[in-house]
């Protein structure tokens, strides 16, 4: 099959996991004999080394200032060019009003990867008021969420609130046109889920989860021993629920049993972490790693003895579950959705609060459950093959997305 693939970056980029899940899906589908051509947001910083990928950068005739706006533009500017193709694939949700024209005036087949809510919520997040899932939603209701919700960029409130109204309009130009897209492709069953109560059609949802990148199938280094180190990687951003993770070392560094916190990664709240830490009086506990290559994340993963993730919002499906599944390090997270599918016997599940998070992990070290979370993980990582899942995705682009895989 041709197949034009609409990446969040460029292959090879580092960035979110969103980055990473696309670049494994494009080096799969090439590597299993599929010409694929790649369209890119930002510029690639050199020629791809796979010669069977092309790769074509998103430059059009739009110089609209909102981004999601401008790329859909841009999209629909190269209608003709995508005619050529027998699959049109994006891995960014905000771009289903222009995925969609392309599905209504030419013979392509249209796919969009749900990687996150941006087709139903502006704040791509289904956080109402950033405090609890959303159940329902209108344009008034959605207008009165983003305009008193928090922000945590340093673009400012108006910049913030105006990007994210120029998102709404797109999400219901989008909602409207939703026949003209032959299947949806969502990481994770709750993903699926959530995007059929917002009036979806279930049937053209496939659930395929993202795939291990290769290079985190490790073994295990950590002795599971004093003292525990606890590990976060991801974005420091409040639907993260960072702001959790001092105060549950600081409640541990109570007891008797000894711990350290490594955060891995950058945002927002990094410097509220950085405060939070020295008013918790765990300042020497805590370690800001900031920004990691992928390539050595592996070895980071390997070295802690939890992985910890206390976000207040339904994570679709995070690679940084797999990943250290990949590695062998258990895992300590909210409970929601289908997340205990996903993790499996490799890990606990609490109810959000610090004070669940304290006892679930205080009892994982006295039981010395972490050893043997640790080998579970290595067989819960096989749901995550890479060839199986891109045997699946090619099924869902036979089936035009109506028939489930699981």
């Amino acid at each position: 099959m041709r197949i034009a693939f609409v990446h969040p970056r460029f292959p090879s980029a580092e960035g979110t996991g969103a980055t990473h899940s696309a670049t494994q899906i494009v080096d799969g589908l090439a590597n299993a004999g599929h010409d694929v051509c790649v369209y890119c947001p930002d510029s690639p910083e050199s020629e791809s080394e796979r010669s069977e990928i092309q790769l074509r950068r998103l430059v059009g005739d739009s110089s609209h200032l909102h981004t999601n706006t401008r790329l859909n533009k841009e999209i629909v500017s190269r209608l003709d060019e995508l005619r050529k193709f027998d699959i049109v694939h994006s891995y960014l949700t905000p771009l289903i009003p222009s995925i969609a024209r392309v599905g209504e005036n030419s013979s392509v087949k249209t796919f969009v990867t749900l990687n996150a809510y941006g087709g139903t919520c502006a704040k791509n997040d289904l956080l109402y008021r950033d405090q609890k899932q959303c159940q329902s939603k209108s344009t008034l209701k959605c207008v009165n969420c983003i305009s008193r919700t928090g922000f945590d960029s340093d673009n400012g409130y108006l910049y913030e609130t105006a990007s994210k109204l120029l998102n709404l309009r797109l999400i219901n130009t989008g909602e409207q046109r939703l026949e003209h897209i032959d299947g949806f492709r969502a990481p994770s069953e709750h993903v699926r889920n959530n995007y059929a109560q917002f009036g979806y059609d279930a049937d053209k949802i496939a659930v395929i989860p993202h795939p291990v990148d290769k290079e985190f199938i490790i073994p295990h280094e950590s002795d599971f021993s004093e003292p525990y180190n606890l590990l976060y990687v991801g974005t420091l951003e409040t639907h993260k629920g960072v702001d959790k993770l001092v105060p549950i070392l600081s409640s541990l560094s109570q007891t008797d049993t000894e711990f350290t916190l490594t955060l891995v990664g950058t945002g927002p709240l990094e410097e509220k972490l950085q405060i939070q830490a020295r008013n918790h009086d765990v300042a020497e506990l805590v370690d800001f790693c900031g920004f990691v290559p992928n390539k050595e994340l592996p070895g980071v993963y390997a070295s802690h003895d939890c992985f910890v993730y206390p976000g207040i919002w339904e994570e679709p499906l995070g690679r940084v579950y797999i990943e250290a599944l990949a590695t062998g390090t258990p895992i300590v997270t909210n409970t929601y959705g289908s997340i205990s599918n996903i993790v499996g016997d490799a890990g606990r599940l609490t109810d959000g609060s610090i004070n669940d998070f304290h006892n679930t992990i205080l009892d994982m070290t006295s039981n010395n459950n972490m050893s043997v979370m640790s080998q579970k993980a290595s067989e819960q990582t096989k749901l995550y093959n890479v060839d199986h899942i891109i045997n699946n995705l090619t099924d869902m682009y036979d089936n035009l997305g109506s028939v489930q895989i699981n």
